[in-house]
């Protein structure tokens, strides 16, 4: 039987981006090899994954532009190899899935696998505090997806509320949740928030960008900036329940700017 989804698109190597982004992401791996071989961390094998995620992230957030994802992606890469701490891999992927169903970049409403595997994925995500904040955050992106649609489908109802008890179930039994206020890192915390302020009351200019599906419709303004919000939001709550692991968003928090900048760029071009 073949494989369908509505959420989940392949790479398409006849876009010279997507040929760069796996040019990174080998070049990456390469590096993170040797070094590992040289007696580094083991996290460090991580990098390739981080190049991919950091790309993938701001391509959800920013459909219209290249150059952001790609940036993103190479400086998170970079910033695993120089041997920084960095939130985990499927955190960031809950990150951009979330992105993806409120963004609506596919042009297909969620199949009912689709709905299964996102609320399994924020259920496995959830053993960490970052990744208990993306997997409650893909339960609040597939309620928002369903406000959104043209009609809601009780469908959505049930995955958003499986989503969230699992995470909460998971994030419970790993003992994610802190005994105590963690000790909060102010600077990086007032960035993470005016960067999600920004991205919640800054308006992005009109995509341009058509949905990834075989009627060729553009992308909706509202569910972009929804999806921007949301994932601002997300990383501002993780910014405050990580506390001195906060460092560990700069990859994310780069990714977030990168979108931020684009946007403003294009706004003034298209002013001109």
């Amino acid at each position: 039987m073949a494989f369908r989804s509505h959420v989940t698109r392949p790479f398409d190597l006849s876009l010279l981006s997507n040929r760069l982004l796996f040019g990174l992401a080998g070049t990456a791996g390469a590096v993170a090899l040797y070094l590992w071989m040289s007696q580094d961390s083991f996290e460090v094998l991580w990098a390739p994954g981080h190049v991919l995620a950091g790309w993938a992230l701001a391509r959800e957030l920013d459909p219209d532009h290249q150059w952001p994802a790609l940036t993103a992606g190479a400086m998170a890469g970079a910033w695993v190899l120089l041997g920084q701490p960095a939130v985990s891999v499927l955190a960031i992927l809950g990150l951009l899935v979330a992105a993806r169903l409120v963004v609506n970049t596919t042009g297909r409403r969620p199949l009912t696998s689709d709905l299964i595997g996102v609320a399994l994925v924020a259920t496995l995500i959830s053993h960490t505090r970052g990744g208990w904040v993306a997997g409650s955050g893909l339960a609040l992106a597939i309620y928002i997806d369903d406000r959104m649609a043209e009609s809601s489908d009780q469908r959505a109802v049930v995955s958003a509320a499986a989503a969230a008890l699992g995470a909460s179930v998971v994030a419970t039994a790993a003992r994610v949740f802190p005994s105590r206020v963690p000790d909060l890192e102010p600077l990086p915390v007032t960035v993470m928030g005016v960067v999600a302020l920004a991205l919640l009351i800054r308006q992005p200019p009109e995509p341009t960008s058509l949905v990834d599906s075989r009627i060729k419709t553009p992308i909706v303004l509202e569910r972009l900036h929804a999806g921007r919000a949301l994932v601002g939001i997300l990383v501002f709550v993780a910014s405050i329940l990580v506390g001195p692991e906060v460092a560990g968003l700069a990859p994310v928090l780069a990714a977030l700017t990168l979108v931020l900048v684009a946007s403003e760029v294009e706004r003034f071009l298209r002013r001109r």
